[in-house]
């Protein structure tokens, strides 16, 4: 799961955190500091609740929980106009972390309404129907630190046997619900048996927290946010987060390049670079729909503060020479002295939509996505 430098990262992070529960007072039950919550595995670009669905504090176990605070003051209005490549990268953010909020709302609502009982050594909350479907809660705690969780679900009014839509693990390190762990969801079964949820497929997560910001890497199996309006997409995604002021992400997803041809989605593999009250910077991947068998389109574009369009370049590349002389421009918008100063040159993401894009300022290093649905066992490894 982790990078030979997490062992070293959790021995620090440990050493801050106040004894187990602290944080977690408010709640009345320090098995809530290994809980999952939105905000600690979100992906974010510019953090605006209303484009990217990240948390609020509605979504927070506590009501003083930490919530991400956005990258950038909007006072409530977005931009008029949105540089095309960040505002398609948003949407595949929004996608993905309206899943993460569709499975942890239920927890939120058994955790804040109902207390826990004790049984065989776990505590469950619940059961709390919403709509058609039982949900409950199930927390085990191993070594000091170290939480597993299943959330459980069951066709409301029924004594049907709970089946696991959702499982992970933590060793709790800088705060409540802060720490190194996995998350895995199975949207399939989420959905048979909540019928008011649309996405589909799993997501495989690890997560770390550190002092200097988190690290997050996804696995998304035949994931959609919605079949009905898009197919579904085998990628790693991640993403890096600094506090000082920096999204980092390696995206995944399909959608329409504006220069192609026709509205026939493509794949994009994206690299989104976005830097607080300075602007950002995406480089784009793009293959399939409109875009020739053997051919790569690379689409770059840069934005500043404002969120609009300073610089756009779109290529036409063969398979095997992306970025070389054989490149064709297709397109050119503005200039690339628009680019914020540490954002003029281009990182192009691997060709396999699974492989991994590593990232010299994780503060994790470089994390790998579990390879199977967590066990909702808590860790040992940590």
């Amino acid at each position: 799961m982790k990078s030979a430098k997490l062992s070293w990262i959790l021995g620090i992070v440990v050493g801050v955190l106040p004894a187990c529960g602290a944080s977690s007072e408010a709640s009345g039950d320090e098995y809530l500091a290994g809980a999952p919550e939105v905000s600690a595995l979100e992906l974010s670009v510019t953090g605006d609740p209303s484009t990217e669905a990240t948390a609020t504090d509605a979504d927070a176990i506590e009501a003083t929980g930490e919530v991400a605070q956005a990258m950038e003051e909007t006072g409530g209005t977005l931009p008029a106009e949105i540089a095309p490549a960040l505002s398609q990268c948003r949407e595949a953010v929004r996608d993905l972390n309206q899943a993460l909020r569709d499975f942890m709302q239920p927890i939120v609502a058994l955790v804040r309404s109902t207390a826990p009982t004790l049984v065989g050594g776990a505590r469950i909350w619940g059961p709390v129907t919403r709509g058609a479907t039982d949900y409950r809660f199930v927390m085990r705690r191993g070594a000091p630190r170290h939480f597993g969780w299943l959330l459980e679900a069951r066709p409301a009014g029924t004594s049907d046997a709970y089946l696991t839509v959702a499982a992970g693990g933590i060793t709790v390190g800088i705060a409540a619900r802060r720490g190194i762990g996995t998350v895995g969801l199975d949207l399939d079964r989420l959905g048979t048996l909540d019928p008011t949820l649309l996405a589909r497929g799993s997501i495989w997560a690890s997560f770390a927290h550190a002092q200097l910001g988190s690290t997050l890497a996804y696995r998304l199996g035949k994931f959609s946010a919605d079949p009905a309006r898009s197919a579904p997409i085998d990628a790693v995604v991640s993403g890096v987060h600094l506090k000082a002021g920096a999204n980092r992400l390696r995206l995944a997803y399909l959608g329409n390049v504006a220069e192609t041809a026709s509205d026939a989605p493509e794949l994009v593999l994206a690299r989104l670079r976005q830097l607080r009250g300075v602007g950002g910077r995406a480089d784009l991947r793009v293959t399939g729909g409109d875009v020739a068998d053997g051919r790569v389109w690379v689409v770059s574009e840069c934005w500043g503060p404002a969120q609009k369009s300073g610089y756009r370049i779109v290529r036409d590349c063969p398979a095997d020479g992306v970025g070389g002389a054989k490149c064709r421009v297709v397109s050119t918008v503005g200039d690339r002295s628009a680019c914020p100063g540490t954002l003029l040159d281009a990182e192009v993401p691997p060709a396999d939509p699974l492989s991994a894009m590593s990232d010299s300022e994780s503060p994790a290093g470089d994390l790998t996505p579990p390879a199977a649905m967590p066990d909702g066992q808590p860790p040992t490894d940590n």
